[in-house]
C-alpha cells in the first residue's frame, strides 16, 4: 500500500496493514535525508570551502557512500516488500543485502526490474561509482596504510670495526648527515581533492535521477542514459 509521497511523487512509506487487527508492517523511505545533506556538502566544496577545511573531502566520501548504499538497499527492500509476504520478505532481502557494495550498484536495477533492465556497462557513471566505493574502502578499511614499506638503501661502503659502524667520509655530507632516497606511498586520504569529489558527486546524483528516483516514484524503470533493456 502506497500511502504517502513527497512533492516529486516519491513513495515515503510502504505499509502492510492488517485490517483485521494485529501485526502490521511499515517500511520508511528516508532517502531524501541523505541526498539533501550530500547536496549541501557538494555546494560547500564547489564554493571552495574544502581548501581551508579539507576534512570536507573525507566527509564527502563517507556521506556519498552511505547515501548510495542506503539508496540501493532501500530499492531492494521496497522490491522485496512489495513482492513477498513477511517474514519471507526478510529472507529474500537479506540475500540481496549481502551482495558486496560495488556489484550491488550494477545489479540492483536488474533485480528490481525483474530482469527487464540493466545498467550499461560502458557508462562513465558506473565506473565512477565503483571508483568511489574503492576509495571508501581504502579510507575506512585502512590497515594497509600502516604496513611497513620496503625500499633499497644504497651501498655506502660501510663496515663494522670494533663493534662500531664506520663509513667513508666522502659518503657523508659536510655536517655528517647521510642522504638517501625514499618514496612514500600516498595515504588514500591525502589523494582526496575538490575536483574528484565533484566528479563523484555528479555520478551519484545522476544515478539517483536515472535509477533511484524513477523506481521510488513508479516502482519501475525505463530506458535512459544509464539503463538499457536486457538482452
Amino acid at each position: 500500500m502506497k500511502i504517502k509521497a513527497d512533492n516529486e511523487g516519491v513513495t515515503k512509506l510502504m505499509l502492510s496493514y492488517n485490517l483485521m487487527g494485529g501485526e502490521s508492517y511499515a517500511l520508511v523511505n528516508d532517502v531524501d535525508e541523505y541526498y539533501s545533506r550530500l547536496e549541501t556538502l557538494l555546494d560547500d566544496i564547489k564554493q571552495g570551502k574544502g581548501e581551508s577545511c579539507n576534512y570536507l573531502y573525507f566527509a564527502f566520501v563517507t556521506l556519498a557512500s552511505a547515501t548510495l548504499e542506503y539508496s540501493l538497499n532501500l530499492m531492494l527492500a521496497l522490491h522485496c516488500f512489495r513482492k513477498f509476504h513477511v517474514p519471507m520478505y526478510e529472507e529474500h532481502l537479506q540475500a540481496f543485502l549481502d551482495i558486496k557494495f560495488a556489484p550491488k550498484i550494477e545489479i540492483t536495477p536488474e533485480i528490481v526490474s525483474e530482469g527487464k533492465y540493466s545498467i550499461k556497462k560502458d557508462v562513465p557513471t558506473l565506473q565512477q561509482l565503483k571508483e568511489l566505493v574503492d576509495k571508501r574502502h581504502s579510507i575506512m578499511h585502512n590497515s594497509k596504510a600502516v604496513k611497513v614499506q620496503k625500499f633499497d638503501s644504497p651501498n655506502m661502503g660501510s663496515c663494522v670495526l670494533d663493534g662500531k659502524i664506520c663509513m667513508p667520509v666522502d659518503s657523508l655530507n659536510d655536517d655528517g648527515t647521510l642522504d638517501f632516497h625514499f618514496e612514500s606511498k600516498d595515504n588514500a586520504i591525502t589523494t582526496l581533492k575538490a575536483k574528484w569529489c565533484l566528479r563523484m558527486g555528479d555520478a551519484i546524483l545522476k544515478y539517483r535521477d536515472y535509477v533511484v528516483n524513477p523506481y521510488l516514484t513508479l516502482f519501475e524503470l525505463k530506458e535512459n542514459e544509464l539503463l538499457e533493456l536486457c538482452n
